[in-house]
């Protein structure tokens, strides 16, 4: 596969006065369960879209702009919901009727993430191995040899959807009795150069980023010779800006998807140093309607020991799941809610959100045993006799029948 290189992009951010010398905090310890999985709902609630210095650069480079111009390929649907109402949408990619092919170029994006805090600087980064946890390959080159961007096969409810990428399967496999054999929606991956963000918390974090310890994690126990694992923390709000910021200096287009890559490392909600306000592991966003569509995602490196059911690209499927369904993450559903991250009710069709935390059958791709999660499908939101692979509501057979009406929320 071919890969284009950009120049990279380094922000510094002056959020606290230095520590003082001999100062050295260490970060909180916490026990992983005391982490929650914040939505996306509640994580795109939470954007104030701020402001941030991001270099002097403003020229796009050549290599970027190798996609055509133009809007991202879309088709809407409108559907009669068990309800009685009727309810409009747009999902990425032709009519799944059609069977047409869309390929989408998909740029993936590191983020470097150095958080200095009581004199000492954490960083994160998913560009360098991590043998303890990964082993030999970094979490970028993990993401892009992974199932979201390679062929593989898949069997949905018993039912063969295919070998193909991971969000091609899922569409196929959610809309299956509908489908034609020909419809497909790729994504052509090129990397783009790395976001490095720079830092200073000051002594134990700030409103804008924070490191915690977590014990007891596949690669971090909390003994003297095996210290905690750390976890970083990002105010969404400044990620926001600075990922809004790279797609405009790097003239990325509306019919390219850039997509963010975190490593053991997160988002807040609200002030990073509050633990109550965490954690984000990934959001997808759009200007316009949809305009310009982004995401990013965690790689976690940990193997479900920090976040229950969540592993190397799990979350980054959840989000990248999410966009291909619903790209500017606003199509309306009937009210669901109270059930996977969700607590209390909410009316968009976010595949992900329902069955955070559960996971699909492993792949295997090289010597890597890759965890992707288990999404809702579409018939699951709207009710009614299912149209997905098998007369499943979901793609492992998690969610036997539709969504409850929220209140109470739910499933069948």
């Amino acid at each position: 596969m071919s890969r284009k290189f950009l120049w990279a992009a380094q922000v510094t951010i002056l959020a606290a006065a230095a520590p003082g010398f001999g100062q050295n905090v260490h970060p909180e310890e916490v026990e992983p369960s005391q982490l929650k999985m914040i939505s996306d709902h509640e994580a795109r609630n939470a954007l104030g879209h701020v402001t941030a210095s991001f270099g002097t650069q403003s020229e796009s480079t050549a290599a970027i702009r190798t996609g055509a111009t133009g809007a991202l390929p879309l088709s809407t649907y409108t559907i009669k919901a068990q309800n009685g109402a009727t309810y409009s949408g747009m999902i990425v990619g032709g009519q799944p009727s059609g069977g047409s092919t869309t390929t989408v170029p998909t740029i993936v994006i590191p983020v470097i993430l150095k958080i200095t805090q009581g004199g000492r600087t954490y960083t994160f980064d998913p560009t360098v191995t991590d043998p303890g946890c990964i082993g030999t390959q970094t979490a970028l080159q993990l993401t892009q040899s992974s199932p979201l961007f390679n062929n593989a096969g898949y069997t949905m409810n018993g039912v063969n959807v295919g070998i193909t990428q991971y969000a091609d399967a899922f569409l196929r496999g959610e809309f299956w009795t509908q489908a034609s054999s020909g419809y497909h929606v790729l994504l052509s991956q090129s990397q783009g150069a790395a976001l490095t963000i720079s830092v200073n918390a000051s002594r134990s974090g700030n409103t804008t980023a924070a490191v915690y310890s977590v014990s007891g994690t596949q690669c971090g126990t909390g003994t003297t010779t095996n210290p905690a694992a750390k976890l970083g923390v990002v105010n969404i709000n400044t990620i926001d800006s600075l990922l809004r910021q790279y797609i405009s200096a790097h003239g990325i287009n509306a019919s390219q998807f850039p997509f963010f890559v975190t490593y053991n490392a997160v988002m807040s909600n609200g002030a990073a140093n509050n633990l109550n306000n965490c954690c984000i592991l990934g959001y997808h966003e759009a200007e316009a309607n949809p305009g310009q569509t982004y995401g990013i995602g965690e790689f976690e490196g940990r193997n479900q020991t920090v976040f229950s059911g969540v592993s190397d690209v799990s979350a980054i499927s959840h989000e990248i799941n999410e966009w291909t369904n619903d790209p500017n993450g606003s199509n309306p559903t009937p009210a669901w809610g109270n059930v996977g991250q969700v607590s209390g009710c909410q009316t968009n069709f976010e595949v992900g959100d329902p069955l955070s935390g559960t996971l699909m059958p492993t792949v295997t791709m090289g010597s890597f045993n890759y965890h992707l999660q288990e999404l809702a499908f579409f018939s699951w939101f709207y009710g009614g006799t299912s149209i997905g692979a098998g007369g499943g509501y979901s793609s492992h057979g998690t969610f036997k029948g539709p969504a409850i009406a929220c209140p109470p929320g739910g499933t069948n």
